[in-house]
């Protein structure tokens, strides 16, 4: 309970970091608030499949731009950057409900929309992970990374209902009007934020070309115990994207329970990840990176597998809820710790890279997910997953890079390529 108030302080201590956080919190909420709000007005103009496209579009290009949104936060201001970002991103999203009023709206104009507000997210998304360390000292990472998880599970809980019931009070288009507001309040934030000193460029050795020096993989690639990270959060990924799919599988035919069930299940899953970002750091004291980051992938496992022998709607609640709970601080302890084994000079581009390389997994799972259940009965597909986290445990435990690590490691340095 201290560690977490101590957390929650940091809002009240530190007004940059104040700043920074409220406007990656109305940031999520709007992301959130823009998938509901436009996937309604797609619905009202075209179909389902063409709704897919859309979604895809609003997805996909990020995994291009991240990398080159990265190099430039390590050359530019990242202020500005961020100002300009969500500055044209409200003028794209306030474009839908202007053509949609005067009658010319298309599902291709709306691809095009989606696909340049993608593009430009990617300054804000990178930014999360490579900025902070440049907002608060060291020993605050954890502090910092609590409050900015805590704002991935706000909006996931709070985000779509309160969207949903502006889009039925005065409709998509006006919803969407308040959305591109929102994106300029998120604008003003960063534009108030203070001038941030570049970090000198560490050597980008033979990172020559489109991939090692745009795209940061060769400075991530330089990185093994960040590389294992990232591995590990690709994983992660790819098991919750398999869950997006499980819920509501497992509502219907594990658990007879139907709709109602599913909302349930959901919402347990986002309360325990939740508190797991609140209070789950503490359950795992001070173990050393590498046990650290190996039980909180384990430690969820026994409880989702006990999920195979179970028929009640309230059993399945409790099991998600506490698995969803231990598994809840995985990105406040693998984010702070990538964040100090990388050089402030490369920051941005290694996490761009990251960004890309780990914006595959969820996607990815859910595919696998739905392939699975198409040819697999529920209970083996939920032991199959369980081991996926028990395997993917394993990752850091047996990583000599990561098993050197001190708990408060500085910043490595990149090795100058022989």
């Amino acid at each position: 309970m201290r560690e977490t108030l101590h957390n929650l302080g940091l809002v009240r201590r530190d007004r940059v970091f104040r700043r920074f956080w409220l406007g990656m919190l109305i940031s999520r909420t709007g992301d959130a608030f823009t998938t509901v709000a436009l996937s309604w007005l797609v619905l009202t103009v075209a179909s389902p499949a063409d709704l897919g496209v859309v979604l895809l579009c609003f997805g996909l290009p990020r995994v291009l731009s991240a990398p080159i949104a990265g190099r430039l936060l390590d050359r530019a201001q990242p202020r500005v950057l961020l100002g300009w970002d969500n500055a044209l991103r409200g003028v794209l999203i306030g474009l839908v409900p202007l053509l949609h009023a005067t009658g010319v709206l298309r599902v291709p104009f709306i691809c095009v929309i989606a696909a340049c507000a993608a593009v430009l997210s990617a300054l804000t998304e990178v930014a999360e992970g490579a900025l902070v360390p440049r907002l608060v000292a060291d020993g605050e990472l954890e502090a910092a990374n609590s409050l900015l998880g805590m704002n991935w599970e706000i909006a996931y809980i709070a985000g779509p209902p309160l969207s949903g019931l502006l889009v039925a009070w005065i409709g998509a288009p006006t919803a969407l009007v308040v959305d591109a507001l929102s994106f300029g309040l998120m604008s003003a934030l960063c534009f108030g934020l203070p001038e941030n000193a570049r970090g000198a460029d560490a050597a980008d050795g033979d990172s020559r070309g489109l991939l090692g020096k745009w795209l940061g993989v060769g400075a991530l690639v330089r990185l093994p115990a960040v590389l294992v990270l990232t591995a590990s959060t690709v994983g992660f990924l790819f098991l919750q994207g398999m869950s997006e799919v499980f819920f509501p599988v497992y509502s219907r035919t594990g658990l007879t329970a139907g709709p109602g069930g599913y909302g349930v299940l959901v919402g347990a899953a986002g309360a325990g990840a939740l508190l797991g970002v609140l209070f789950g750091p503490s359950v795992y004291g001070k173990l050393r990176p590498h046990l650290r980051m190996s039980a909180v992938l384990v430690v969820g496992a026994p409880l989702f597998a006990a999920l195979a022998l179970v028929d009640s709607l309230v059993a399945g609640v409790v099991l998600i809820g506490l698995a969803t709970f231990l598994w809840g601080p995985y990105y406040v302890f693998e984010r702070s710790l990538a964040q100090r084994l990388t050089p402030d000079g490369v920051r941005g581009r290694v996490m761009g890279a990251r960004t890309a390389v780990t914006s595959v997994g969820f996607p990815l799972g859910s595919l696998t997910a739905g392939w699975l259940f198409a040819h697999a009965d529920v209970g083996p597909v939920i032991l199959a997953m369980a081991g996926g986290y028990a395997a993917l445990g394993l990752l850091p435990l047996l990583s000599r890079s990561l098993r050197d690590t001190a708990p408060s490691a500085p910043p490595a340095q990149v090795p100058e390529s022989r």
